[in-house]
């Protein structure tokens, strides 16, 4: 089974799938941040894999928020 803790959730389901594997997604979000960051784009890693009978991983993530990137002093829209 591949390592995908700390990858964004998109590549680790790309990687297991590529791999034979199932997901299942548990998603988490910081207390401490529930809504989200004003300009923050929020974006799922994973935190958490197991591995579950049949080749099904479960994945946790979490949601973190990050500031929106500036591209030539512009706001990207």
């Amino acid at each position: 089974m591949p390592d995908v803790l700390a990858l964004p959730l998109a590549q680790a389901e790309l990687a297991l799938g590529k791999a034979g594997y199932r997901c299942e997604v548990r998603r988490t979000q910081p207390r401490y941040r529930r809504h989200q960051v004003e300009g923050g784009m929020p974006a799922e890693y994973v935190v958490n894999q197991r591995m579950l009978d049949n080749h099904i991983v479960v994945l946790t993530t979490v949601i973190r928020y990050r500031k929106e990137v500036l591209q030539d002093g512009f706001r990207n829209q």
